[in-house]
């Protein structure tokens, strides 16, 4: 298809491309003087589109461009170097190499051309030949720094460790000491067993900027790393002469008495370091972390970690972090009250993080602070709308404190969000099971039991509950008493279900069975509990046992709260239903 381009664009287009090649001659595009006119007009204009595509972010776009400039023109490197950087900047290294090698055909002394192939070269794991390709480029450009950085790099991709380090020198004679190359070499030497040349960088680092204290710490830290002890001291103390109150001085000589088995000044260190703001608290987190597992079974350790913990808040009084950690340390301790301080602390200084907030409302749980529990949960939700498991705290929270048709609301809603995970939509299934019942709604409240267990058929807790609603009921009798069974089974000595398939067994008339079960009940540690000491009498009195169903009827007054019939039944001396 032809085209024509108007004289006045085709001018603009030439003046646009002559500026840009300015900016980077030895990348930029020379048109063969034996192509024709019409040739060389369209082979500027794509490279021109191909420019203007690349600006504007659209590669693929620019590629297309570049490739219509090689068709017309294969032997022009300026397109085939700018498809290969493309490419590069797509991490297509295989394709990008292509590319980049025809561009450098096209122009071997082309700097840029060079410099893309032996990136290229690099990223596909041809170490050897981008080696070869930087030393030409030094040897073209030798005031050109990154090019002795990607020469020494490769090399010790190469294991040519020594090659590097002579690299690094050529570059340190040339530019001077630096910071980078000295570290490099340092830990070449290192890995090369040369420990003294490792020494001497670190120590001309430190002749050539004798107040930076970094060196001195780096330097002391290799010296405790490779076991010079002594040197390691010397070199920490000469860090706290200039600044006795440097952070991670104080944090590397904790860990050289740890070392050396002096646990108290290790200590004594380890606080320097706590209350210096040198040290970042993520880097005092780390130490408590560590402490967090070692010092649950050691009183000592513990009382460490307690006295790390105080300095870590006294000093980070608005950090959300240093409270959460002091959490952690009290909720594993069991000091549930004063771990909910820490963390509302956290939650009050940062509410953004969720997990602070859902371990608040655990330990309100734990607790059996159930209005706190509604108070923080709906706090939580405001922040955090789609968490499914706020609202189902939330809603046991409701149901406990007696706000029944807000419970529903929140398990309606809670449930909506839950995807994938048949535990938590069981456990909104239950409390909604419950929800319902407690407003009479059985046609409800036995759906959702149902849900229930058809996500999980062991819910032993929806099981018993389930069961025991509907005996009081005397519905679904037979499918109540076969929940009730599995309940035992699941768990013989729990003395709640033990009782629980005994009176569903009573109100099947079948009250020898029934003797059995709540006895084992009450011998399991129900000797006090009125409920099912009162189910004991009931049960002996069908067995005509009257003169033992008024002893355990007086058991169960004594006990506590008993049913509305109790007292009646012991003055009555007769079972009343």
């Amino acid at each position: 298809m032809k085209f024509k381009i108007p004289y006045l664009f085709f001018a603009v287009v030439i003046a646009l491309f002559s500026f840009s090649c300015k900016t980077k001659k030895e990348a930029t595009t020379t048109a063969k003087s034996n192509l024709s006119e019409k040739d060389k007009m369209e082979f500027t204009f794509y490279f021109y589109e191909g420019i203007k595509s690349k600006s504007l972010g659209n590669i693929d776009e620019a590629v297309v461009y570049f490739k219509k400039c090689i068709d017309k023109d294969a032997t022009d490197g300026a397109p085939q170097y700018e498809i290969a950087q493309l490419l590069y900047s797509k991490r297509d290294f295989q394709n990008a190499l292509i590319y980049a090698k025809q561009a450098v055909t096209a122009d071997e002394k082309n700097q840029w051309y060079n410099q893309i192939y032996a990136e290229c070269l690099f990223r596909n794991n041809k170490l050897a030949e981008s080696a070869k390709v930087y030393e030409k480029l030094i040897e073209q450009d030798p005031a050109h720094i990154n090019y002795y950085y990607s020469l020494a790099n490769a090399y010790i991709y190469l294991d040519k460790f020594d090659e590097s380090i002579k690299t690094y020198d050529k570059l340190e004679k040339r530019f001077g000491v630096s910071e980078e190359v000295s570290i490099q070499k340092q830990r070449i030497y290192l890995k090369l067993n040369k420990f003294d040349k490792a020494e001497d960088e670190i120590q001309k680092l430190i002749t050539d900027n004798p107040k930076e204290l970094r060196y001195y710490n780096i330097l002391a830290d290799m010296y405790l790393t490779n076991g010079y002890k002594d040197k390691a001291l010397l070199a920490f103390n000469k860090i706290l002469e200039v600044d006795s109150l440097n952070g991670f001085a104080h944090l590397s000589l904790s860990d050289y008495y740890k070392e050396i088995g002096d646990a108290q000044k290790s200590l004594s260190e380890m606080k320097m370091a706590f209350k210096s703001s040198d040290v970042d608290i993520d880097t005092k987190m780390k130490v408590m972390l560590g402490y967090y597992s070692v010092s649950e079974n050691s009183e000592e350790k513990k009382k460490e970690a307690y006295e790390l913990l105080d300095l870590l808040v006294s000093n980070n009084l608005n950090e959300a972090k240093a409270y959460s950690m002091e959490g952690d340390f009290l909720y594993r301790d069991k000091k549930l009250k004063e771990a909910k301080q820490s963390y509302l602390k956290a939650v009050e200084l940062d509410k953004s993080k969720f997990p602070i907030w859902y371990q608040v409302l655990i330990i309100d749980s734990e607790l059996s602070d159930y209005t706190s529990m509604k108070k923080v949960s709906a706090d939580a939700i405001e922040l955090f709308p789609n968490q499914p498991g706020l609202y189902l705290l939330s809603g046991i929270s409701n149901l406990q404190t007696n706000n029944t048709q807000k419970a529903i609301e929140d398990l309606k809603t809670g449930l909506a969000f839950v995807y994938d995970n048949k535990e938590l939509q069981g456990q909104f299934y239950s409390n909604l099971g419950d929800a319902y019942n407690r407003i009479k709604d059985f046609k409800l409240s036995d759906e959702a039991y149902d849900n229930a267990l058809r996500l999980n058929p062991n819910d032993i807790y929806v099981l018993n509950n389930y069961s025991y609603y509907l005996s009081l009921r005397k519905e679904k009798l037979e499918l109540a008493e076969k929940m009730s069974k599995k309940t035992v089974e699941l768990e013989p000595n729990n003395s709640s279900y033990l009782d629980t398939y005994g009176w569903i067994l009573y109100v099947n008339q079948n009250y020898t069975e029934a003797k059995i079960y709540i006895e084992k009940a009450i011998n399991a540690g129900a000797e006090k509990n009125a409920v099912i000491l009162e189910h004991y009498g009931d049960v002996l009195y069908k067995l005509n046992d009257t003169e033992n169903a008024l002893l355990y009827w007086n058991k169960a007054l004594q006990a506590g709260k008993g049913s509305e019939f109790l007292e009646t039944k012991i003055k009555e001396k007769k079972l009343i239903e």
